[in-house]
């Protein structure tokens, strides 16, 4: 893979900007040519960090991580207004604690869009209607959040593997992941944007229907997933609400199962205080499946996670913070499981491309009953990030 990081590396920091009159004085756009009516372009992202991480039991060790992902587009503009698109995102490089929240896959995403004045169509491999609009508050970096987390700083010390693998808290809602599935969405009215989702297995096929996917006990299908944003003024502040749930089908039911319900509801609320721009906010998740995975949706027991964070925005400083809380009850062969974190960190926007990030994680992982391979832990990490994108 490190062929295709330097390759996409290249093409995305050689891509020619603006003269820089100062550090931040310059800019990058995706490559891009035309193709008869067709637009193409290339962007991407590059992630990187460096941290000093502390366990239990471990020296408190320095680490380097980071990722490349690229995002090919080809779009045409039709005469009476509408836009066909096709879409793709390829995590071209990436190590142990670096990717996404897509399960570290080459194929992110690949997916056709048609937008018109009546909302907009989506087919193929793409998040679901719920996760598209929702909201959990204000990140400082989306990359470095412990919700959702795309980089991490701990190791399982057993298997190398990123130490909240068992748990890796989404509280927006996610049950439908990156599989195919068919969206739409309504044009935008009054502030409200509507949408949903039709997933008919999880499968990662590009197209619905094309594959059934994992053929494993419990597994999910006819997964269907409706959401409600709005997103507008109350007066003097900016509002940005949304609620959505995601039902499915157990096809392969086993003793204790059930069929999966996932909801969620989330908010942002900003305020303009002279030249400093608040937003606080948070959201919560509530699912029957277990460590919020579809294939373990149980009739009893429940996994909860919620987050509450506040920013604040003065010229290209964002200082925030965040706390993020999520708990997995016991079921009869799986352990209770909690993660509990706060992050404070600091965001410095060099400009529209780049962003560096300094900030501390806490994280405190407990299992019930007790293990004795690292599943009860308190981490502490400083880190430094640094994200590239065009």
């Amino acid at each position: 893979m490190r062929p295709l990081f330097l390759a996409a590396s290249a093409l995305i920091f050689a891509w020619p900007g603006a003269a820089a009159a100062d550090w931040s004085d310059w800019s990058i756009s995706p490559a891009s040519f035309a193709l008869d009516d067709w637009t193409a372009s290339v962007g991407g992202s590059l992630s990187g960090a460096a941290y000093l991480a502390d366990e239990p039991g471990r020296s408190a060790r320095p680490g380097l991580t980071g990722s490349t992902l690229l995002t090919p587009r080809l779009v045409d503009d039709l005469d009476n207004g509408w836009e066909i698109a096709a879409h793709a995102a390829l995590l071209a490089y990436r190590d142990e604690l670096s990717g996404d929240i897509y399960g570290n896959r080459l194929f992110e995403k690949a997916y056709m869009s048609l937008q018109t004045q009546y909302g907009r169509l989506e087919v193929g491999q793409q998040d679901g209607a719920a996760y598209a609009l929702s909201v959990v508050g204000p990140k400082v970096d989306d990359a470095v959040s412990l919700d959702a987390a795309g980089v991490t700083f701990f190791r399982n010390p057993v298997t190398g593997e990123p130490l909240i693998d068992g748990f890796r808290l989404k509280t927006g809602e996610f049950a439908t992941e990156n599989f195919a599935k068919i969206s739409y969405y309504t044009p935008r009215l009054y502030g409200i944007e509507l949408g949903g989702s039709f997933t008919p297995y999880e499968a990662r096929d590009v197209l619905p229907f094309a594959g059934r996917g994992m053929i494993v006990p419990d597994r999910q299908t006819n997964l269907l997933e409706a959401a409600a944003n709005y997103d507008g003024d109350l007066g003097p502040v900016s509002t940005d609400v949304y609620a959505a749930a995601v039902i499915g089908h157990d096809a392969a039911r086993t003793e204790g199962h059930n069929d999966l319900l996932d909801w969620g509801i989330g908010a942002a609320l900003g305020y303009e205080l002279g030249e400093v721009g608040l937003t606080i906010g948070g959201g919560f998740r509530h699912a029957n499946a277990y460590a919020f995975d579809s294939d373990a949706a149980f009739r009893q027991g429940a996994t909860r996670s919620y987050r509450l964070s506040i920013t604040a925005t003065s010229g290209a400083w964002i200082p925030g913070f965040e706390f993020i809380d999520g708990t997995a009850d016991r079921e009869a062969k799986l352990p209770g499981l909690t993660e509990r974190g706060y992050e404070p960190s600091l965001g410095y926007v060099v400009n529209s491309n780049l962003q560096l990030t300094l900030g501390w994680q806490h994280l405190l992982l407990r299992r019930d009953p007790p293990a004795s391979d690292a599943g009860n832990s308190a981490l502490d990490a400083a880190f430094v990030h640094a994200r590239l994108h065009v």
